[in-house]
């Protein structure tokens, strides 16, 4: 009888962390509500002044010389 209590807590905490982890992935995945756009030379300002990586920057600038393709 001792052992009920804590399964009940187990599968409590069980529960609510599906809970938690089903939120959180489906934030992370979901489209972005707001777009931004950035041009060439914004981007380069924001590497240069190290607001963002050099992979980034490569990353965001190979996806707008695609979208004016």
């Amino acid at each position: 009888m001792d052992v009920l209590p804590a399964t009940i807590v187990l599968i409590a905490f069980a529960i609510v962390g599906g809970i938690v982890i089903f939120v959180v992935r489906r934030r992370i995945y979901s489209t972005p509500s707001k777009s931004t756009t950035y041009t060439l030379s914004e981007l380069r300002k924001l590497r240069d002044e190290g607001t963002i990586t050099e992979e980034e920057y490569e990353q965001a600038r190979e996806s707008i010389i695609d979208q004016t393709l």
